[in-house]
């Protein structure tokens, strides 16, 4: 009876041991706790995945067996996988054909494989971390073959009210400005290249003087008058130049109607042969000497050949002598060659006479710029000069001095009624829109300066910031204080920033933009290298980093980020404790 009951209870713990080797040879597993809103998803791993001989994961089917290795001793991580048959016989790799798909959290990396040595060589390095979805896809005589495993580390899943309650913040990966400046002193000065002196340009007598000291004035703006005979002079020259001007165009404008009308002439000429049809297209033209000259020639010539044809006809018939017929013949060819030369002449000093007029003009329109100039040098605007045809004597030594720029009048040397020559500097007009700040610099820093560097000046008595480049760096160490000056231009707008005024300055020696960097509170030690924790979806995954340059806030990233992705930026080491919970091995 004992042995009855004991048989089959025996049979199904055989039945059931066999399920226990063959489920979890096809399935997954999860392991996954929570506590106070956190899960942490451990490695995922096929607990009866056989170990090959070569320490990496084995798999079969059939009569093909598969070992992958993550190789990475003294090479970069890569994928090795050897071949053989389940019952040990060799198998040659050039007839086996393998792919691995690398499901990633934010991509999918596909790894091709050669034959190197005894084994299949994968193509890609195998990046950090090694979390990922792995499926194996193999062709051999003609067969498929499909495998798959996962292993994961190096990952956490915080809920969203987990991350506020630990302080966690996000931020995407981007360019950022690493700095570092160095504090100096300043000094606001003039902005030089907007600084004006203001002269006559000609010897005169002030009249009146518009502007005082402090005033404003606009560009164009009337802030003295005088008066100067020598200014009288040069618009009577200018005028004299204008009318010879006028006089040349009017000239050149009827030579070319006459030169025109003849060309025309001469093609009626060569078209028409009846005289009154010639005549009647001719009315009213003005065509000058050629007409009188050119039509009777060829109403000669016409009269000739008329006559020379009669008497060719009568010589032809013997009715007339051939001495009558020579001398027809001879009067033709003499009216056709008077007439076909004054066909030329008339041709020639068209173009000729119309080249003259032409050349004319041109020296007159020369003589009237080098005037015209000349009152522009004196400060004239081209309105005034334009208007000068409509003015009378009385107004031609008055002289209007504008100003030449957008300023205020920081120095004035002139009264009304006072001689003043033509060099004297009578108003200084300064542009105050925008300030120079003269920063010097010790000589030991001037090899970390270069143009174009921000530079931070502020005021602390008056509360002014501004920023600006350096847009000067000098030449010359000055001997007593051992530095060199720099110079940046401020913008003031408002006029606060005041010349003289004692500032101080902080140069960015090494402000550098870089492409892509993250804050310094967001790196992580990960595996004795640094790391950010990057989210997607629900899960943050420590990505290692190849780190650049650093300015304290901020460090550069060379690799391991991508642009846009988002990565735990503040309190990265909450992540980085849950993650660690979760990845207690690193198991290849």
């Amino acid at each position: 009876m004992k042995t009855k009951i004991t048989l089959p209870i025996l049979a199904i713990l055989a039945i059931g041991a066999v399920f226990f080797w063959v489920i979890p040879r096809t399935e997954r597993s999860t392991v996954v706790g929570r506590f106070k809103g956190i899960s942490v998803e451990t490695a995922r791993r096929a607990p009866d995945v056989r170990k090959g001989p070569h320490g990496g994961k084995l798999f079969s089917k059939d009569d093909l067996r598969v070992e992958v290795v993550i190789f990475e001793q003294g090479v970069p991580p890569q994928f090795r996988v050897y071949i053989a048959r389940e019952e040990g016989g060799i198998v040659p790799l050039d007839g086996v054909s393998l792919t691995i798909e690398l499901h990633r959290l934010d991509r999918v990396d596909a790894v091709h494989f050669k034959p190197s040595g005894d084994y299949l060589l994968g193509d890609k390095t195998v990046e950090e971390p090694h979390s990922f979805d792995v499926k194996i896809q193999a062709q051999w005589k003609g067969n498929s073959y499909r495998w798959e495993y996962s292993q994961v580390e190096a990952r956490a899943e915080l809920s969203e009210e987990a991350m506020k309650n630990a302080g966690i913040t996000l931020a995407a990966a981007g360019p950022a400005q690493l700095k570092n400046a160095l504090v100096l002193p300043g000094e606001v000065g003039l902005n030089e290249e907007k600084v004006a002196h203001v002269v006559p340009r000609l010897d005169g007598v002030v009249k009146k003087v518009n502007k005082a000291l402090g005033d404003p004035a606009r560009r164009g703006e009337v802030i003295a008058v005088l008066e100067s005979r020598e200014l009288a002079d040069a618009k009577s020259d200018y005028l004299a130049a204008l009318k010879r001007a006028n006089l040349a165009k009017a000239d050149i404008e009827r030579e070319t109607a006459v030169f025109e009308n003849a060309s025309k002439m001469l093609e009626i000429l060569e078209r028409e042969s009846d005289l009154d049809e010639i005549y009647r297209q001719l009315q009213g033209l003005t065509i000058g000497e050629s007409r009188a000259q050119l039509l009777p020639a060829y109403t000669k010539l016409k009269l000739a050949k008329s006559v020379y044809l009669r008497e060719k006809g009568l010589f032809e018939k013997k009715i007339s002598s051939g001495s009558e017929y020579q001398i027809a013949l001879e009067e033709y060819k003499s009216a056709e060659a008077k007439y076909l030369s004054l066909r030329e002449k008339t041709a020639h000093d068209g173009s000729w006479n119309l080249l003259q007029k032409k050349r004319a003009a041109e020296l007159a329109e020369l003589d009237l710029e080098t005037a015209r100039q000349k009152l522009l040098a004196l400060g004239l605007a081209q309105p005034e000069i334009a208007a000068l045809p409509n003015q009378t004597g009385s107004v031609f030594t008055r002289y209007e001095l504008r100003a030449p720029i957008d300023g205020i009048v920081i120095r004035k040397h002139v009264a009304a009624g006072e001689a003043v020559r033509k060099d004297a500097d009578i108003f200084l007009l300064a542009d105050l829109s925008e300030v120079w700040v003269n920063i010097a610099i010790p000589a030991k820093d001037v090899k970390n300066a270069r143009l174009g560097q921000k530079v931070r000046t502020h005021f602390e008595n008056l509360g002014l910031e501004a920023e600006g480049t350096l847009d000067y760096l000098g030449s010359i160490v000055d001997e007593r204080t051992r530095t060199v000056t720099g110079r940046v231009v401020v913008p003031n707008p408002e006029g606060r920033w005041r010349p003289g005024t004692f500032v101080t300055a902080e140069l960015l020696l090494e402000e550098n933009p870089v492409p892509l960097a993250v804050p310094a509170e967001a790196i992580q030690t990960w595996r004795d290298g640094p790391a950010a924790f990057v989210k997607y979806g629900d899960f943050f995954e420590a990505r290692p980093l190849t780190l650049g340059k650093s300015d304290g806030e901020f460090v550069e990233v060379l690799r391991g980020l991508r642009p846009g992705e988002r990565f735990a930026a503040k309190n990265s080491f909450t992540v980085k404790a849950e993650a660690e919970k979760a990845s207690a091995t690193h198991d290849h």
